[in-house]
């Protein structure tokens, strides 16, 4: 077989882009968002995660590919005989759509002025198929790989990842891959990651009925909701128009809008419940909104608390309440940090433990973080994996660097997490009318593809 250049993919992604957007079309469809985890049953994550799993399986059978179903957990498609593997991590769940506001039914892939719109098409059903197409491209070329090649798909990545963990005590670790879920030119390093519970309840003076924001500790809440016990209407509706913030009264209920974002950049958000307890200091102040505005509100650095970090492979820590629930004054508002460093847990907890120590009623839970991942940018993986992004894009501008989103890679000591956001382009990852430019999806299949080729002959 005579070598394959970036020609040659950039030619055969053209001509299996009407086959792309059909399976995209019919995935997308399919509504994949965490039901409720039910450990060891038939559909562990929802029946529809479940569907999900089982359409890519039946698509990659079909065309020759190994199949193999890990209990609905997860599974792989494969490609290649091999001793070494390459393992290829994508997922198949969804962010919620609830609360956003879509143009179109998010479920729907809708076509526009070059787009593919709905949920998921970036984050990560549309690169989980470029990557599925890209394999295909390769087997169907005649190509034989010197590892075996394994789309391994999983079906919990936005609420925790069980789905992997499930799936590698039953199955070897490959030696090296990449997680088609971040940006190019290649993420080869990942921050540590902890939650936070901060929980109790409510003091005597607090006027909080309901307080309701937030899906995911990962997102950034674009809309907040609450009740009180006493009508603040005319203040709040004051309160808005004085601050320029976003919000309404309606029926007895005080709501707030802001803008969604990926807890791994929280400053490109604006956080809805922030806008509730900055109100609720202001005018009815109780131990839950003092504390929230004494040490947390607009500040996606976490500098309030004192845990404001920067190191210079990792940079910053970031920090997001992405849920907010108060109920018959019972507290809990969760926190998604992205820690640059492993030694910064004991500094975090302690933190936590001296902000909380003055309020009655307040404390916090925070599990052991996961730990910083990085691979050096001068392995053969990533300079590999860059090489192919330069080659098709002519940018040798941009080198790999480090971020604080989770991906599937820091499941695997030499994985990166590469693609497929171009450089310069919006990030639109859990927010609504998320969508992608079909020129930058014909050319992400051709690099997947000349990645996996150049890293498996």
């Amino acid at each position: 077989m005579e070598e394959l250049k970036m020609e040659d993919f950039l030619k055969m992604a053209e001509e299996v882009w009407p086959q792309f957007k059909k399976s995209l079309t019919e995935l997308v469809k399919i509504p994949s968002v965490l039901d409720e985890y039910k450990e060891g049953a038939d559909a562990p994550f929802g029946i529809h995660n479940k569907e999900a799993l089982l359409y890519m399986l039946e698509l990659g059978k079909k065309e020759g590919f190994k199949a193999y179903n890990c209990d609905n957990y997860a599974g792989h498609l494969q490609f290649g005989d091999a001793q070494e593997t390459l393992g290829l991590l994508a997922h198949l769940d969804v962010v919620p759509v609830t609360g956003q506001k879509w143009d179109n039914d998010p479920f729907t892939v809708v076509e526009k002025d070059g787009k593919l719109i709905g949920r998921g098409v970036n984050d990560d059903k549309g690169p989980l198929l470029a990557s599925y197409y890209a394999m295909k491209i390769l087997k169907d070329k005649g190509f034989k790989p010197n590892k075996n090649i394994k789309l391994i798909m999983g079906c919990d990545e936005e609420t925790g990842s069980r789905c992997l963990e499930h799936y590698f005590k039953k199955n070897p670790m490959p030696e090296l891959g990449f997680s088609p879920d971040a940006c190019f030119p290649c993420i080869n390093g990942e921050k540590a990651h902890a939650n936070i519970d901060v929980v109790g309840k409510t003091d005597d003076a607090c006027p909080i009925v309901t307080f309701y924001a937030g899906e995911r500790y990962n997102i950034v809440p674009e809309e907040a909701h609450m009740t009180l016990n006493k009508n603040l209407s005319k203040q709040y509706k004051q309160f808005l128009e004085e601050k320029g913030y976003k919000g309404a009264y309606k029926k007895g209920t005080y709501y707030a809008y802001g803008t969604a974002a990926h807890a791994m950049t929280p400053e490109k958000g604006f956080n809805a419940a922030f806008i509730l307890f900055e109100f609720l200091e202001e005018y009815a102040p109780s131990n839950i909104s003092n504390f929230m505005t004494k040490y947390i509100t607009y500040d996606p650095f976490g500098k309030k608390l004192g845990i404001d970090k920067e190191y210079p492979e990792m940079g910053s820590l970031t920090e997001n309440v992405g849920v907010v629930r108060i109920d018959e004054r019972h507290i809990k508002v969760g926190f998604d940090l992205r820690v640059p460093a492993d030694e910064m847990e004991n500094l975090i907890r302690q933190k936590f433990f001296d902000a909380l120590k003055d309020y009655e009623g307040l404390t916090f839970d925070m599990p052991a973080m996961t730990p910083v991942h990085y691979v050096p940018s001068d392995s053969f993986l990533v300079e590999a994996l860059v090489k192919s992004y330069q080659e098709a894009t002519g940018d040798y501008e941009h080198k790999a660097y480090c971020i604080g989103g989770g991906t599937y890679a820091k499941f695997m000591d030499k994985a990166v997490a590469f693609g497929p956001q171009f450089v310069g382009r919006e990030d639109v990852d859990h927010q609504a009318n998320e969508y992608i430019y079909e020129s930058d999806y014909k050319k992400i299949i051709a690099i997947y593809a000349k990645s996996i080729y150049d890293l498996t002959r």
